[in-house]
């Protein structure tokens, strides 16, 4: 088995092994190496990635028999002899979000009492699960403050090995099914935290930067925490920044005038939509009785077809609602475009078959679905021209006209 030589010391990035075994891993080269600096998949902190021998490192697997550590390469490197080099950006990363983790968890429990039960450390979010749910913005406050205030102290974070007699005093997320090490490898963040845990992690708090949470999701009884260390936590100001500069830019005020600033535009939003649902149906309004002047009776019904391009929907239906509020009145309404939609309407003093008409129009039409209430029914939802639109109206007349 590899000597696993991260448990010592995280900060090593370039160093010499010899390959001991070599194995086919699902058609991808795979090796052993005497030792080895690179962390695998555990514990919620992802992979180490970097290059061996001139190969990149595709993925690290930890086999069952013998624990031993599997590096996946993009090819064989040639000769036993290897040297090996570790993403450094990305350890250090997994090493501020790590440690930044525990000192989060515990500034959780010392403030709510409430305890992580999961973590989760992705290149596009970190977050921790808490056992507790009502989790107020005040308590998210002090927890943050706290865990700060840890990092500003700069303490240093140490890891040692106990025996299992003395674990009752270390807060243990998850047991680990066996020992990669002789004994428990506990991190003891000085006078305030002792975790176990297998992790790569900074030497003093203070190399983490900033802890910053970002929101807070309900997830069944627990309590979702996001949140960005060091770099990633730069990262995410920076982006909010520009976005607040440009916010305070395009609407000439102040940072802390803002939320004045963004209130006053959605009330105008909601005026302006308003007065354009007003006018709109207004418009429509205006629309169905100009069709009805110019509707063709068939004995005592008046028929009004009209076929659109690329209307729609909603203004469609609200047409056919608007013309069948009138007596002895029959609306065949359609709009053409990539999803062609067709309306079928009738005064509540018509006896008609609305659905057996529907059916027809989608026929000719090629397809789609469709029905409704008996006095308008809808249907379409495929690509279709004008042509065939009108063709689908004219398959409706028919069915209505000489129904079977």
């Amino acid at each position: 088995m590899s000597q696993r030589l991260y448990y010592d010391d995280a900060y090593t990035t370039r160093f010499e092994a010899r390959i001991v075994e070599r194995l086919d891993v699902r058609g991808q080269p795979g090796i052993i190496l005497d030792r080895t600096y690179f962390y695998p998949d555990s514990g919620g902190q992802p992979a180490d990635t970097g290059q061996i021998g001139g190969a990149d490192l595709v993925a690290l697997r930890i086999r069952e028999s013998d624990a031993a550590i599997i590096h996946v390469l993009s090819h064989a490197p040639p000769g036993d002899q290897v040297q090996c080099q570790i993403d450094w950006t990305r350890r250090f990363d997994h090493m501020q979000h790590h440690t930044g983790q525990h000192i989060l968890t515990q500034a959780f429990v010392r403030v709510a009492g409430a305890n992580t039960v999961g973590f989760h450390l992705s290149p596009d979010s970190v977050t921790i699960d808490l056992d507790q749910l009502g989790i107020t913005d005040a308590v998210v406050r002090q927890a943050e403050e706290l865990a700060n205030q840890i990092v500003i102290e700069n303490r240093p974070v140490t890891a040692r090995l106990i025996q299992p007699d003395e674990a009752a005093r270390v807060r243990i997320r998850k047991a680990p099914d066996h020992l990669a090490t002789q004994g428990l490898r506990v991190i003891d963040i000085q006078d305030y935290d002792l975790t176990a845990c297998g992790g790569t992690h900074v030497a003093r708090t203070g190399e983490i930067g900033l802890i910053k949470i970002l929101r807070l999701e309900k997830r069944g009884d627990r309590t979702r925490v996001e949140f960005r260390c060091g770099w990633r936590a730069l990262r995410d100001y920076q982006a909010k920044h520009a976005i607040v500069a440009q916010l305070v830019s395009d609407l000439t005020c102040g940072v802390s005038e803002l939320p004045e600033a963004v209130s006053r535009l959605q009330q105008e939003r909601r005026a302006a939509q308003r007065t354009i649902k007003m006018l709109r149906e207004r418009l429509i309004d205006e629309e169905a009785q100009r069709l009805l002047n110019s509707a063709h009776p068939e004995g005592s019904v008046r028929w009004i077809e009209a076929v659109f391009t690329n209307r729609d929907p909603g203004e469609i239906r609200l047409l056919g609602a608007r013309l069948t509020r009138s007596a002895q009145v029959l609306a065949l309404l359609a709009t053409s475009g990539d999803k062609a939609h067709l309306v079928l309407a009738r005064s509540a003093d018509l006896d008609l078959d609305l659905n057996s008409a529907l059916k027809a129009a989608l026929a000719a039409l090629g397809g789609g679905k469709g029905g409704g209430p008996p006095d308008m029914v809808q249907g379409g939802g495929i690509p279709a021209d004008e042509e065939k639109v009108a063709a689908a109206l004219r398959a409706a007349r028919a069915s209505l006209l000489h129904p079977r």
